[in-house]
This record gives structure tokens, C-alpha cells and sequence, in this order.
């Protein structure tokens, strides 16, 4: 299955939509769901992380209710929630209020909501945003039987993507045209341009050079970097990650 928009085209498999906030990504999905013309609910799920007003409720009797709002016959609620539930891997807090759960806890309750649905385009708007890589891709990989036969689109903020999970990956930027690649493109962009280093201080900015993280050390300031040539004499080159190329992406004029 295919969907089209602004010229955009997803297909079945894992698609990324990364960008900062801003930049158009909720804009994009609820496009995608149709949900500004009022199409049929049924096509697709749009999910965010809009839970405030379901704090009191326990995660079955969340799932169990959002069952009633996508329609599903009531003699196959308690078994398609009882399935999300496993799928999610959440029997331990299937009573506990929403407003307990963690925030990996809360994800996982979105994702199976998600999954409740017959829909062949699943619409994640910043679920997994705030996770840690572990907790991302312990829900992502939990989602993979979805993702084999849906349409799985999943909005993050940059450096909040589904690393090595991705089919293709989607580019949003307030100040450049969107491209939409897959994400094996994406990482040859910036094949053999990741480094990382310890320096005595900040390097300066220098054209063609791209620092993506830092962090102060006792000994030195520890340096991530993209560039077409080897930065220091003292440097390692490393994997590429989706955030390096959306960074060099981003920064290129």
C-alpha cells in the first residue's frame, strides 16, 4: 500500500519523519490521516501523545474505550485489547492508571492503541520524542509485525529517530525544501565523514565542518563531528547515525 501528499509518497514499511519543532511535522501527518477534511476514520490512525484527559483511567479501560471510538464490534474488543496489551508487552500495567506510567510506559499504551485499529496507515506524531534510544527501539522492534504490512509513519525530533529500523526518512526544515529518501541514502551522505575526538577546547567553526555534540570532559571536551577530511591527528571515524544526516542535510547551502 501507498499514500501520496505534497508530493510525498510512503509506502508499507517503517518511514521516518524527522525535523525540528516547528517545522511541519504534525502538519504532515494529520494531512496524511486526512483528518482536516473529515475523511474516514477507518483508512488510518492518527495517534500523539495527548493523554491528559485520560490520566484517571487504567490502560485496559483506556484501550477498551478507544476500541469503542474506532468502531470495533463490542464482542471483539476484549480480545483485540488484550492482544495490544501483549503485543506491547504491557500485562504488568494493564491496571494501573494512565497517569502512573512512565514515560516509556505511556509510548508503549499510544502503540497500542495504534494497533488496535484495522488501519493500513499507523500515524505516530512524537510518541517515542524523549525516550532513550533503548526505549525507542524496544517499542519499535515490538511494532515490527505492523510495519510489515501497514503503512508506519513515525514523526520524531531530530535525534529521536528509530536508528537502523527505518525504511525510508522523510526531511522537514523551516528554511529548505523537504526530500523524502530511504534511509540507506540518507546514511551514504555522510559515510566516512563522522568523527570523534577528544580536544583540549571547542574547535572553531570552520567551513565544511559540522560539530553535532560535545561534552566537557576532565581531560578535554569530547567532539562529534562531520567532515570531508580528517579533523584532528587523534580522531576515530565512526558509524553515521540518521541525526548526523539530517545535521549535514540541514547545513548544507
Amino acid at each position: 500500500m501507498k499514500i501520496q501528499v505534497d508530493g510525498l509518497q510512503f509506502g508499507t514499511g517503517y518511514n521516518g519523519v524527522l525535523g525540528p519543532r516547528g517545522a511541519g511535522k504534525t502538519r504532515l501527518l494529520k494531512k496524511m490521516a486526512q483528518t482536516e477534511e473529515g475523511a474516514n476514520s477507518q483508512l488510518s490512525c492518527y495517534v500523539s501523545r495527548e493523554m491528559e484527559a485520560f490520566h484517571e483511567l487504567t490502560v485496559k479501560e483506556y484501550l477498551c474505550y478507544m476500541a469503542g471510538d474506532k468502531a470495533i464490534p463490542r464482542e471483539y474488543v476484549t480480545r483485540k485489547v488484550n492482544d495490544s496489551i501483549e503485543m506491547m508487552y504491557l500485562n504488568r500495567y494493564a491496571n494501573q492508571s494512565i497517569g502512573q506510567l512512565s514515560k516509556v510506559m505511556k509510548s508503549k499504551a499510544l502503540v497500542a492503541k495504534a494497533l488496535l485499529s484495522e488501519s493500513q496507515v499507523l500515524l505516530l506524531d512524537e510518541v517515542l520524542s524523549g525516550l532513550s534510544e533503548q526505549e525507542r527501539m524496544m517499542i519499535g522492534y515490538a511494532m515490527g509485525e505492523a510495519a510489515k504490512e501497514r503503512v508506519v509513519v513515525v514523526a520524531s525530533n531530530v535525534g529521536d529517530s528509530l536508528e537502523g529500523l527505518l525504511d525510508t526518512v522523510c526531511m522537514l526544515h523551516p528554511e529548505k525544501e523537504t526530500v523524502h529518501v530511504s534511509a540507506n541514502t540518507a546514511y551514504s551522505w555522510v559515510e566516512g565523514k563522522v568523527w570523534e575526538y577528544v580536544a583540549p577546547q571547542l574547535p572553531a567553526a570552520k567551513s565544511g565542518r559540522i560539530v553535532t555534540a560535545v561534552k566537557m570532559l576532565e581531560d578535554g571536551v569530547y567532539v562529534r563531528e562531520i567532515a570531508d577530511f580528517v579533523p584532528v591527528e587523534e580522531v576515530s571515524q565512526v558509524t553515521p547515525t540518521l541525526t548526523d544526516a539530517y545535521l549535514w542535510w540541514a547545513g548544507q547551502r
